[in-house]
């Protein structure tokens, strides 16, 4: 990870922070600092409390969890729209899942304590964070649901909707072992699926490259879980998915 750079977020986006008063980010701007996340990068390990915590901005994290036989299953994808770090406001300091980033890209971190520090009390940051909680919960519940009930075709589109509602991009830099691992199966099965939406139309896939031609195929090939999801969050968060490029991201 990249710890070189010190930016003011004004030019970066992430809708937690969007949210925040002009009094809360003239609190919290100076303590936050842009860094690069490479994809594969671990940044928060089971049980293993870190430091900081973290708000992406163009990249997208993956909350995994490590079974038994050594698989691995996504239980939910964190962008632009939330934090990695919630732990640190809900008491316990950790979690039991390895968060890993997906795709290349940039987020804003700031030392756990120093954020809580300058948000301590009822504010309306604590409030927003704590609807977000709420959205990712049923975030992770319908995961678990889609994960059993659906066919890995759906789900396949389903992530794919995912990524795009976070990464603001129709193009996805990802390879056929990262999807697997997100959902749990083998990188063949992967390939199947992923010939499917693109013989329907909905994508083109080249090695670790995959570009979304048409929306909507995507949509109708998934699951009824996204568009829920989705609502989800918009309904609590109060803002759009993926977040409009003129938002600002600070009001000091």
């Amino acid at each position: 990870m990249d710890t070189s750079l010190h930016i003011c977020p004004k030019v970066y986006r992430n809708g937690l922070l969007a949210a925040l008063s002009a009094d809360e980010c003239r609190r919290v701007c100076d303590g936050l600092q842009v860094v690069r996340v490479d994809a594969g990068e671990i940044l928060y390990r089971p049980n293993k409390a870190s430091p900081y915590v973290y708000f992406p901005v163009d990249c997208c994290v993956a909350l995994t969890h490590l079974m038994e036989d050594d698989s691995t299953l996504a239980t939910a994808l964190v962008g632009n729209e939330g934090m990695i770090g919630i732990a640190h406001f809900l008491g316990g300091q950790t979690m039991y899942e390895t968060a890993i980033n997906q795709i290349d890209g940039h987020a804003m971190r700031i030392k756990a304590a120093a954020l809580k520090e300058a948000l301590d009390g009822e504010t309306g940051f604590q409030r927003r964070m704590l609807r977000y909680v709420q959205a990712l919960m049923t975030y992770m519940g319908l995961m678990a649901a889609c994960n059993r009930h659906h066919t890995l075709s759906q789900q396949v589109a389903h992530l794919f909707l995912q990524l795009l509602d976070r990464i603001g991009s129709d193009e996805i830099a990802l390879t056929q072992e990262h999807i697997a691992a997100m959902l749990g199966v083998r990188r063949e099965r992967i390939n199947k699926a992923a010939l499917v939406l693109q013989r329907n139309g909905a994508i083109d896939y080249a090695r670790g490259h995959i570009k979304v031609l048409d929306r909507n195929r995507l949509r109708a090939h998934s699951c009824t879980c996204h568009a829920l999801i989705k609502t989800e969050f918009e309904r609590l968060l109060e803002t759009p998915l993926p977040l409009p490029p003129s938002m600002p991201v600070c009001r000091g």
